[in-house]
Formats: structure tokens, C-alpha cells, sequence
């Protein structure tokens, strides 16, 4: 056995964030309790340093530990997202919890394991990137003690999650049973040669490692845990997971699809399309009867990883790359979304429910224009990101002969039109559904700290200008996944 090839500095992002939380650690010793809130700046000194890292490595994409973790465009880019979600998670804190380094840390250490899982190019690596976002999310959903809500949502993410990852590591013991190697480059190699021959457990392995990875992207119906899990959590912490996750989740996949089935895929075209699907319908009808702002955008994730998957089941470079946009523009118009939700509820549940938005714009008007471009945007308006991505999508599906997938797109788009425009009206309205005037309703939550007023205003211009300039992105993200998938 030779270790060839290891070139550390390929994980320069996820080493500066590890060297961040123990920074963390050490000057946390040295601190009161009390001040323990200045630690975000270490954080966030942290995080943009990643950023710099991350970006040095656009020109020199290259593998480590022999081929098990790459650094690649594709991974790039994506690893801003999720840097950018951490950075808003930690932004958005001290208006939910009580900010302490074991939040930060834990937020840090979950950054680290989806950069890990978007670049991973072994199962084991897989599994290991898996592993590690999944523990500190399971805390980060029980972070707020005294709430009933948190503690049941942590414990019901950690019980599904443990779960699904004894599903997803059965998977992978299988296929090394049935192969002899985890390198996914070997076993897309495998399958090419042997097709007709590949053994029933290589398969079943492989569906195996679509449901654990299903689990974490929250498509149905692996979607139990979303609603409860999105709606206990604190506001900064479902921020963080609603668009970290669902990223690093969309890595591992396109990579499982592309790299261990290339040519083999359309074996599995009709089982990912009946899951989009039941994914993106399910979720439109789903997300109709909610009054709680975060369940409506928790079903608005499952419909998105409806569009995700439909965007991974026809396999081009088109359908990935236009993926991997939609995943931009989601990240940001979500991030904004749940920044409103924070800046409503300070520190309770208050700005969660619906009722509290009636004549929003009559009392806090720059919320409430933030919070219906990220509404419309979700609802795919132009001249939004969330428009541009879904056009991206349906177009590479229409590219590759996927009418059928791209109609239910449009038709799960018009279904869940009316969740995202009803609370724009009711913002807007002057007299609420009793006939009290609206600006005599009392102001929900306090003054907006300068933390979450930086993510909405952030979010708000990234939104629009995503939406009116996408090509620029668009074309990185071609040849990204180019260059990751040999396409």
C-alpha cells in the first residue's frame, strides 16, 4: 500500500476552518462567559479566510490522499455556498441563542464535513464527510435547552439520521463486498466494463447510498424529518441546514450518479424521475395549508429537492451545472427568507407565524419588500435568481428529452405559486382578516441587529443580481462540472 499523492493543501479551506475552531476552543478559555458573543468575529475572520482559500485554489484544481478528495470548480463553488450559510448561521446567532464557542465550533466543524462530502471521491471519504456535518447538526437542532420544540427536533434528526446513515454505510459495505474497492473512480470503471455482470449486491448497494443521501437532500419520502426538525430548531441553525445541507447532499449525489454510474445512469433514470416527481408534487400540495412560516419554507426545501433531482436524472453537463445554479440562487433567497423569520422573532417563535406578517409593510417596510423578493424568487418570478435557475433546469431536462419531468416542474411551480404569493398579500394588506387596522398591530420583535440586517440586505442584492446577470456563473459552473465528471 503506497501514500501517494496526499498534497494537504488540496483541503486548505476545510484546515483554515479547523484552525478556527481551535482558536475558538483556546480563547474561549480566557474569556468570561459573558463575552463570549465576541467570538463570532473570530468565526467570521475564520470563514472568510476559508473564502480567500478557497478561491486561491480556482487555478489549481488537483486530488488529495490518492485520488480519495478532490478540488475541483465544481466543489469550489459550491464550497462558497455552504461558506456563505455558515456565515449567516453565525450572523444570525445571537438573535436566537445564547452565542458561546461551542455553538460556533459545532457550526464550523458542520461547514467542514459537507466540504469534505463535496469533494469526497471515495465512499469511505463519503461516508466520513457525511458523519461529520450530521453530529454537530444534531446538537445545533437541540441548541436552545429550554424549548421543548428544539429538544424534540434534535432528537428526531439524530434518530432518523442515525438511520439513514446505517442505511447509506450497508450500502457501501455491500458494494465493497461486491467490487473490492470504495474508490468510486474504480467502481464507475467496474460498472462500465461489467455492466451485465454487476452483482445484485452492487446494485442494492447502490440504491442503498441514494437513500441516504436522499435522506439528507430531504426528497420524498425520506422527508419526514424536514417540517418538524426545520420548525423546532433555532431560526439560525434551520438558516444554516436548509441550504448547507442541501448542498453538500447535491455534491455527493451528482458525483454517485456521474463518477460510480457514467454511462450506467439511465438504468436508474426512471426511479429518479418517479422520485422528483413525487417530490416536487408532493411538496406543492404539502406546502398549501401551512401557517407557520418556517414549515412553508421547510415544504419550499422539499420542492426544491425536487428540482435538484429532476436536474440529476437525465445526467448532462447541462442539467448538473444548472443544478449547481439553482443551488446559488437557492442559498441565497432562502438564506434571506429565514433572516426575516430571525429578525421578526427575537428569540422566540413569534416570527414564525404567518398572522404576524399581516401589514408587515406598514411597519417595518424594508422587511417586508426583502422578505417578498425572496418569496417571489422561490416562487420562480422573474427577474429572480429562483427564476433563472429554474429555467436553467427546465431547459437541460427539454435538452435530454425529459417533457414529462419538465411539465411536472412547471405544474409544481404554478400548485405552490399561491403558498408563496399569500403571505406577500396579506404584507401588504392595510386592514388584517378581522378588520383591525394593521398599523395598530404591535411590532413584532425588537429593533434588527446589524447582523441579520448584513444577510437580508446581502441576500436581497445577490437575489436580483443573480437573476438579471447569471451567465457568468453559469458558464463557471459548465466547465466545473466538466472537469469533474469528464464530461
Amino acid at each position: 500500500m503506497t501514500y501517494q499523492g496526499i498534497h494537504i493543501v488540496e483541503m486548505l479551506p476545510e484546515l483554515v476552518l479547523l484552525a478556527t475552531t481551535m482558536v475558538l476552543l483556546l480563547v474561549a478559555l480566557f474569556l468570561r462567559r459573558e463575552a463570549e458573543h465576541q467570538l463570532a468575529w473570530v468565526a467570521l475572520l475564520g470563514i472568510v479566510a476559508a473564502g480567500v482559500g478557497n478561491a486561491l485554489l480556482w487555478n489549481h484544481p488537483g486530488v488529495a490522499f490518492s485520488g480519495a478528495f478532490v478540488t475541483d470548480r465544481f466543489s469550489l463553488i459550491l464550497n462558497e455556498v455552504v461558506l456563505m450559510a455558515a456565515a449567516a448561521a453565525v450572523a444570525l446567532a445571537p438573535r436566537e441563542v445564547e452565542l458561546a464557542s461551542d455553538y460556533l465550533v459545532l457550526v464550523l466543524w458542520a461547514a467542514i464535513g459537507m466540504m469534505v462530502l463535496e469533494g469526497a471521491m471515495d465512499l469511505m471519504v463519503l461516508f466520513l464527510g457525511l458523519e461529520i456535518l450530521s453530529l454537530p447538526l444534531y446538537i445545533l437542532a437541540s441548541f436552545r435547552r429550554q424549548s421543548v420544540r428544539s429538544a424534540e427536533a434534535g432528537t428526531k434528526y439524530l434518530l432518523l439520521g442515525a438511520f439513514s446513515s446505517g442505511i447509506f454505510l450497508y450500502g457501501l459495505a455491500l458494494i465493497y463486498g461486491g467490487i473490492g474497492t470504495t474508490d468510486m473512480v474504480r467502481i464507475g470503471l467496474y460498472v462500465l466494463g461489467h455492466f451485465a455482470q454487476v452483482p445484485v449486491t452492487v446494485k442494492v448497494g447502490v440504491g442503498l447510498l441514494l437513500v441516504g443521501l436522499g435522506f439528507k437532500l430531504g426528497i420524498i419520502p425520506f422527508h419526514m424529518w424536514v417540517p418538524d426538525v426545520y420548525e423546532g430548531s433555532p431560526t439560525p441553525v434551520t438558516t444554516f441546514m436548509a441550504v448547507a445541507t442541501k448542498v453538500a447532499a447535491f455534491a455527493a449525489l451528482a458525483r454517485v450518479l456521474l463518477v460510480v454510474l457514467p454511462d450506467a445512469a439511465y438504468a436508474w433514470r426512471l426511479i429518479l424521475w418517479f422520485l422528483s416527481i413525487l417530490t416536487m408534487v408532493g411538496g406543492a400540495l404539502l406546502i398549501l395549508p401551512q401557517t407557520n412560516m418556517k414549515r412553508l419554507l421547510a415544504y419550499s426545501s422539499i420542492i426544491n429537492a425536487g428540482y435538484l433531482l429532476a436536474a440529476l436524472s437525465v445526467t448532462s453537463r447541462g442539467s448538473v451545472a444548472s443544478g449547481a445554479y439553482f443551488l446559488v440562487a437557492y442559498g441565497l433567497m432562502n438564506l434571506g427568507a429565514f433572516a426575516v423569520v430571525s429578525a421578526l422573532s427575537a428569540g422566540e417563535e413569534a416570527g414564525a407565524d404567518l398572522k404576524n406578517y399581516r401589514g408587515l409593510f406598514h411597519r417595518r417596510p424594508w422587511l417586508a419588500v426583502a422578505m417578498s423578493l425572496f418569496l417571489l424568487s422561490l416562487a420562480s418570478v422573474p427577474p429572480t435568481a429562483g427564476f433563472v435557475g429554474k429555467l436553467y433546469i427546465v431547459q437541460a431536462i427539454v435538452a435530454e428529452n425529459g417533457v414529462v419531468l419538465a411539465v411536472a416542474v412547471v405544474f409544481a411551480t404554478m400548485v405552490s405559486l399561491y403558498a408563496y404569493v399569500r403571505p406577500i398579500v396579506s404584507m401588504f394588506r392595510s386592514v388584517d382578516a378581522e378588520g383591525e387596522e394593521a398599523k395598530g398591530m404591535p411590532v413584532v420583535g425588537e429593533p434588527t441587529p446589524g447582523g441579520v440586517q448584513a444577510v437580508v440586505v446581502g441576500c436581497f442584492v445577490g437575489t436580483l443580481l443573480f437573476g438579471v446577470l447569471p451567465n457568468l456563473v453559469i458558464s463557471l459552473l459548465h466547465g466545473g462540472v466538466g472537469l469533474m465528471a469528464g464530461l
